[in-house]
């Protein structure tokens, strides 16, 4: 057997929880290390898409803010928002990162933690307008960016570019990655790609395939209309792990949420794992055909990798339906 598979299997095996308890306390080693550090954690997803042709369509997320004074020291979070131009027609018209706005900590209640909690909210057409766009120019497939910097008042501030996997992923405790991708879809049916799929492994990953060789899933619908979601239950000697993965089915593509945490890790810290994100080109789907797609993802993504020897290493699943 390949030694990189059997280092996985002997983590996976001995060490890997997953409970979000580990993560959780995370934050505590976080603030210990970095004396004032801090994150943006998403509390939940409101609407996580924009419709295309609609400029009324609203990105809308639920946010808390964590410091080591429980946002005593919290002075404002920045955001950013760029154009992404994925149509292949044309003149690429992406743009680069704007300022949209600076949130003051007067626009955040406190929260059932105690902590501040708000909410960020843009309409199709508020960032159309903050990227100098008319929305005549915009296609399925496209997106906008958003990027967050959180600002302390002793003048750190933090953001994708600073922090760790642990705190970034977006299927762990934290789902801090201060940063979003807002696609721009054809809506599709509620009642398509859900239900039970065969899961298959048809380029495997470094370790060998990411998930397993195959097995049955049950996928149902995520946080907005587009967005499917579902679980894999991993056997392990600590019991049954289940991890989540997410996609969007974004006209005849499937586009995997970025940074998604994965079993896959080579320390001891068991809330530092391998987090997957979109490969270019993404997977093959089709919004009138639910019956078979494909996820295309990169393992250590943007080098989230969990200290193993990997970075934006290609692998893929294709799912057909029972």
């Amino acid at each position: 057997m390949n030694r990189k598979i059997i280092l996985i299997l002997s983590f996976l095996a001995s060490i890997y929880s997953c409970d979000d308890a580990g993560e959780e306390k995370a934050i505590e080693t976080v603030l210990e290390q970095v004396e004032r550090g801090a994150v943006l954690r998403t509390l939940g997803f409101n609407n996580g898409e924009f419709e295309v042709g609609n400029p009324e369509s609203l990105f809308s997320i639920n946010i808390e803010e964590q410091d080591i004074q429980n946002g005593g020291v919290f002075e404002r979070v920045d955001v950013f928002v760029s154009f992404i131009d994925n149509t292949v027609e044309g003149n690429d018209i992406s743009t680069t990162p704007i300022l949209v706005e600076s949130i003051e900590p007067s626009a955040f209640v406190t929260g059932e933690n105690g902590l501040p909690v708000g909410a960020l909210e843009y309409s199709f057409q508020e960032l159309l307008d903050a990227t100098g766009l008319t929305i005549s120019q915009t296609n399925c497939t496209d997106q906008f960016r958003l990027d967050l910097t959180l600002h302390l008042i002793d003048g750190l501030s933090f953001n994708l570019s600073n922090s760790a996997g642990t705190i970034v992923n977006t299927t762990g405790f934290f789902k801090s990655p201060f940063s979003y991708l807002i696609n721009i879809v054809e809506p599709i049916s509620n009642d398509a790609y859900i239900g039970t799929y065969l899961y298959t492994s048809i380029e495997d990953g470094f370790f060998g395939p990411t998930y397993g060789e195959e097995g049955l899933v049950d996928i149902s619908v995520g946080h907005s209309n587009n967005v499917r979601v579902f679980e894999i239950q991993f056997q392990t000697s600590s019991g049954i792990i289940p991890v989540e993965v997410e996609f969007s089915i974004v006209c005849d593509i499937a586009v995997v949420t970025r940074y998604q945490k994965t079993l896959l890790g080579c320390t001891m810290d068991r809330s530092d794992r391998v987090l997957i994100g979109p490969d270019s080109p993404p997977g093959i789907a089709n919004s009138n055909d639910d019956t078979v797609f494909e996820l295309h993802y990169l393992e250590g993504f943007e080098g989230f990798n969990a200290f193993c020897d990997i970075e934006n290493f290609p692998a893929k699943i294709r799912l057909s339906k029972q």
